[in-house]
């Protein structure tokens, strides 16, 4: 539901070729025929990876799946989604039973359980002890662990007794690693950022790097140590619930504003949708801080405990302002692929190629646009209520 018919084992391997991307995840493993396409067409590769069959398959699976979870707790409704990892087949069976009871596993690639978070972790690490459970894009008002509609006030609340078994909460597109080092109770947890594509071309627009080598057991070790290298961000005001707003009234507002004029659309009369921002404004425990970018270009934490992150724009849409062009011309489409061609992908373009090979390779103006992108040189309207920020490169570029 809601997803590409281009995503697929296959389409996913080529396009993390084209982004830079090392591992995947098989995604959806409780459905039952999505479930045996895995089955079918992937084969161990060592150290708890999966690889397609072909001998040529270069991009390595992990099995992790989504769940949706809508319970009852303490008196009022609460959804949730959440991450589970599994180290291969024989626990992902395991888990597909325990879980059968609570939700039609077969209705959605993200199947809705009424199941707690606490009862997930409790399930995942009965069906084998090396399972990992993340809370998924932590801070997004309808389906989260601290959502404004349905979400916590606290870990604890959440997990209950089951807290010292979750070691990381990924941050969403609405959110960046700064945002979450405010809230002191998440200073054991690692912070993680995956793309929530639901096509293949939007794979990587936000990604972690770990520092050790690719495998599920450095994966967990890596999670409980905070043995992140560093991770990819989207700009979190271009997520689609930044802001506090009502989408219909194209009501948009910063949380400051709400607090002064109220929770309720001036249009409409509803409730407004109170956004990332603003959640993390009431739950935060420490003032925000301006990180800058260092010589490296990642913004480090300033206190140098927590790992570093970085900021990026989606190469398509550098390109597509750059020319003036609609994202998914034809036009666009070649000038991305000569310079992932080029650059040897989408990430290494983006991070590291040189000014003077993007230019050689795509135009000045691309150039230019990539180098600004890097040095956050730009202007962002935004995003509120699901509807997407805007990221301008150019002060030309309309709005």
């Amino acid at each position: 539901m809601a997803t590409s018919p281009s995503i697929t084992l296959e389409g996913m391997a080529a396009w993390a070729a084209i982004k830079g991307i090392d591992v995947l995840s098989a995604s959806d493993f409780t459905h039952p025929l999505w479930l045996a396409e895995l089955k079918r067409k992937l084969v161990q590769a060592g150290d708890g990876l999966y690889a397609l069959r072909e001998p040529d398959a270069r991009a390595r699976f992990m099995l992790g799946t989504e769940l949706s979870c809508v319970y009852p707790q303490d008196g009022r409704s609460h959804r949730l989604h959440l991450l589970v990892f599994a180290p291969d087949f024989e626990a992902v069976d395991r888990l597909c039973v325990a879980l059968r009871p609570y939700g039609n596993l077969a209705s959605d690639g993200r199947p809705v359980l009424r199941l707690s978070g606490r009862d997930v972790v409790d399930a995942a690490l009965a069906a084998d002890s090396r399972c990992e459970v993340i809370p998924a894009h932590a801070w997004t008002p309808w389906y989260s662990l601290y959502g404004s509609k349905g979400g916590f006030d606290s870990l604890v609340a959440c997990f209950g007794d089951m807290l010292p078994q979750v070691h990381a909460i990924e941050t969403g597109l609405s959110s960046d690693p700064a945002m979450n080092w405010r809230v002191a109770e998440l200073d054991d947890l690692a912070i993680v950022s995956f793309s929530d594509a639901h096509a293949p071309a939007r794979m990587g627009r936000e990604l972690t790097v770990f520092t050790g080598e690719p495998g599920y057991e450095s994966f967990r070790e890596e999670l409980r140590s905070q043995g992140v290298q560093y991770t990819v961000e989207f700009y979190p005001e271009e997520g689609k619930y930044h802001y506090d707003g009502h989408r219909k009234c194209a009501v948009c507002r910063h949380p400051a504003q709400t607090l002064e004029l109220g929770e309720h659309c001036p249009v409409c009369g509803r409730k407004l949708t109170l956004g990332v921002l603003h959640r993390m404004e009431a739950l935060s425990t420490r003032v925000s801080t301006v990180v800058m970018p260092g010589e490296d270009g990642l913004l480090h934490d300033p206190s140098g405990v927590r790992p570093p992150f970085r900021r990026l724009v989606p190469l398509r849409d550098i390109i597509a302002e750059a020319i003036k062009q609609g994202p998914h011309t034809k036009h666009v489409d070649a000038l991305y692929l000569d310079l992932v061609r080029a650059g040897g992908n989408e990430l290494a373009v983006l991070e590291r190629m040189s000014p003077r090979a993007i230019a050689t390779a795509a135009g000045e103006r691309i150039a230019e646009g990539i180098v600004k992108a890097r040095m956050g040189d730009l202007v962002v309207a935004p995003g509120y209520d699901g509807l997407y920020g805007s990221v301008r490169l150019w002060a030309d570029t309309p709005d």
